[in-house]
């Protein structure tokens, strides 16, 4: 194996995941010991402008609690910077959830506490934490939107991800209380996530790309899947679309509007695997548009026979036509092998073909379909050997693409979950770490300069 030969440039970035950095880390950053879903909450809406209201919704038993917005970002390597904190508000024990019997929704139906003052909020993505007299905390989630995309890096929070998961005061989209059968059909934004500390799949799978996005200064929309579904123009101009590392659930509007970007010279960037594998359909809850997801997974269950919530492949829409790749396998294990190094995408890593990377591969991977549905070129940049499966354990592979469509977009796909979650971590070998640090930055500032193939053609 070849050493690498320059690593000062990465040590800025690398700072960012410094045992004294997660040190100073402590004021935003919440502990097992003080996550207790009887102190939680959600706001009210999701996503917004500058200026525009946002209510909270917190339960706590008793005592007092306060809230703090934290815009996060670089900032130093402290990973957050406080914007805001109320005033200690009286605790108030909210109602009990309401279930559907038919449809498992579960969902908090709470008066509100107070209201967040955004005009003084930075565009960004937030945590709104919570901290009680009782030392229990938890986090709500907040997207403060630019006024427009143009030319910046539109970077989409994957909330309904986020929401399928969810099994605070209930049931999510995977397993009920007796299992697959009972699991929920319909999920709801009014309600707290018990998944990160509140925060949903934010800080395995895009807390780690996000400071370093942050870090290297891009021109940056934070947005929400939800709003790439229903606002109207909102990726027109927009240089590159980032979709970070557990991002499985969209709509089909969602698609749609992803697609259509491409098509008019987006970058399309995906640090993940099994992106859009699921449909979904939103709809409206007693707290406005769009906040509950539909998602039936069954055809036959869905009482909307036109548009049914099931797999995207299912409907004529492979996902390959999306991100160049199909969703292979879990678990998934072996090492990331570089097959043909892209010259812009592993610049200044002195790799070659053959060499290998620990720790990156699952537990989630996408491979090559046959035939392809992607329309344009492709170059396949890694191609790694792995193992798949629990107990009926399968030879298959994980491929990384780079693929260039007639626009001269281009679409960049890791083919891998652990990219964000493992490989901008400590939790991989330092050698890993410098090695995918320093190939996402250059594809997010490849890409945030304009349309991919323009500069780097496929031949």
């Amino acid at each position: 194996m070849r050493r690498f030969t320059s690593i000062t440039c990465f040590s800025l970035l690398l700072s960012v995941f410094t045992p004294s950095a997660q040190a100073q880390n402590v004021q935003w950053t919440i502990s097992k010991n003080q996550f207790n879903i009887d102190t939680a909450g959600f706001v009210s809406p999701n996503s917004v402008q500058p200026g525009e209201r946002v209510n909270a919704y917190v339960t706590c038993p008793k005592g007092n609690f306060t809230l703090t917005a934290y815009r996060m970002g670089y900032y130093g390597g402290v990973g957050a910077k406080a914007y805001w904190s109320s005033k200690s508000i009286s605790c108030v024990k909210q109602a009990a959830q309401t279930i559907d019997s038919n449809t498992h929704l579960s969902e908090s139906h709470w008066k509100t506490n107070t209201q967040i003052p955004t005009a003084g909020l930075a565009p960004g993505f937030y945590l709104i934490k919570i901290s009680s007299s009782n030392s229990h905390e938890a986090f709500m989630s907040l997207v403060v939107r630019q006024h427009d995309a143009v030319g910046r890096v539109v970077f989409a929070i994957p909330t309904m991800t986020s929401l399928a998961y969810n099994t605070w005061r209930g049931v999510n989209a995977y397993r009920g209380k007796t299992g697959f059968g009972d699991r929920a059909r319909v999920f709801s934004f009014d309600r707290p996530n018990d998944w990160g500390y509140g925060s949903g799949k934010y800080l395995n799978y895009i807390h780690p790309l996000l400071v370093i996005a942050d870090h290297i200064g891009l021109n940056i929309d934070y947005v929400t899947d939800v709003d790439v579904s229903t606002i109207p123009n909102l990726l027109n101009g927009a240089r590159a679309y980032i979709s970070p590392g557990h991002d499985e659930y969209w709509t089909g509007k969602e698609r749609t509007t992803v697609e259509n970007a491409r098509a008019h010279g987006t970058n399309l960037l995906f640090f993940g695997a099994n992106v859009a594998y699921w449909q979904t359909r939103l709809t409206t809850s007693s707290l406005g548009a769009n906040r509950q997801m539909i998602l039936y997974k069954s055809a036959t269950e869905d009482p909307n026979k036109i548009n049914p919530t099931i797999r995207f492949r299912n409907l004529d829409r492979p996902e390959s036509i999306l991100t160049g790749l199909k969703y292979n396998c879990y678990p998934a294990k072996g090492d990331f092998t570089v097959l043909a190094p892209q010259p812009f995408i592993f610049k200044g890593t002195g790799v070659r073909a053959g060499e290998k990377f620990h720790g990156i591969i699952g537990p989630e991977v996408d491979h090559l379909e046959t035939p392809s549905h992607f329309v344009g070129q492709t170059q396949v940049v890694a191609k790694s050997t792995i193992t798949c499966g629990t107990l009926a354990k399968r030879s298959t592979s994980s491929i990384m693409l780079y693929g260039v469509s007639p626009s001269g977009a281009g679409t960049i796909s890791v083919g891998t979950m652990r990219w964000v979650e493992r490989g901008l971590t400590h939790d991989v070998p330092p050698r890993t770490q410098t090695f995918v640090t320093q190939v996402t930055q250059n594809i997010l500032v490849a890409a945030s300069k304009g349309p991919l193939g323009l500069t780097y053609p496929l031949k």
